[in-house]
């Protein structure tokens, strides 16, 4: 199972690393993902943007 956000379908990103001398190396940006609740009680892996759009909608 990829590293996906199961509400938004958020997967990771693909950057540049520079050094010093400016070589480029290609790295991954992964999203924060926690374990959190979704509206029917199950368990599901979200992003944490997702989770704070939740939290607001709710209050």
């Amino acid at each position: 199972m990829p590293k996906m956000c199961t509400v938004c379908g958020k997967i990771y990103s693909k950057t540049i690393k520079r050094s010093h001398s400016m070589r480029g190396s290609i790295r991954r940006l992964s999203p924060n993902l926690q374990w959190a609740r979704d509206t029917h009680g199950n368990r599901v892996k979200a992003c944490t943007r997702c989770m704070k759009t939740a939290a607001k909608a709710t209050a």
